[in-house]
């Protein structure tokens, strides 16, 4: 019962942040238009931040561990920046409801990992419907909106990019170590 509560209690918190964030990040990009700005400014908050509270519980294994993880970096910083130029040239409907053609692309990418997920057929109904849900969406778009598609697709490639590499080297079953910096 504990172990069900505190995975509701995350998943809720979880929730309740990206929302947050999304709404946030809006408001900021309307209201401090130099995007690139208002990214290094998260970024060198967050990194401040982290250095501040967190530096006691921050390891790092060693310098290979170090220049793996700094892969990460510029797929996350992409991110980042699109996420914002999307907000600022599309309504937040239009970036969460794209967004949702993301899985698809992952698990297509997925396939070429040392050890591909499981594929069911559940998974793929799912994302079918998920991906029909945001053609529909993208059919009734007015004409100004076309420009935050673009950034919207970017966003989603880089984010795929970045959870996909994320997901390579946390996994042990997908043998990263003897693929790059051997």
């Amino acid at each position: 019962m504990n172990l069900h509560f505190e995975t509701l209690l995350a998943c809720t918190f979880n929730c309740f942040s990206s929302v947050g964030m999304l709404l946030f990040n809006k408001f900021a990009v309307e209201a401090f238009p130099l995007e690139c700005c208002l990214v290094w400014l998260q970024l060198a908050f967050a990194a401040g931040f982290m250095l501040l509270f967190a530096f006691p519980y921050i390891h790092i294994g060693s310098l290979k561990d170090l220049l793996r993880w700094c892969t990460v970096v510029p797929f996350y910083c992409g991110m980042l920046l699109t996420s914002i130029l999307a907000l600022k040239h599309a309504p937040m409907s239009l970036v969460i409801v794209m967004r949702n053609a993301s899985p698809l692309v992952a698990l297509m990418m997925e396939r070429f990992y040392p050890e591909p997920i499981r594929i069911s057929r559940a998974m793929v109904a799912a994302i079918v419907m998920m991906v029909l849900g945001a053609l529909m969406y993208v059919s009734r778009l007015s004409g100004n909106h076309w420009q935050g598609v673009g950034w919207v697709f970017l966003n989603s490639a880089i984010a795929v990019a970045d959870r996909l590499l994320q997901r390579l080297l946390l996994s042990k079953d997908q043998k990263y170590q003897n693929l790059v910096l051997s």
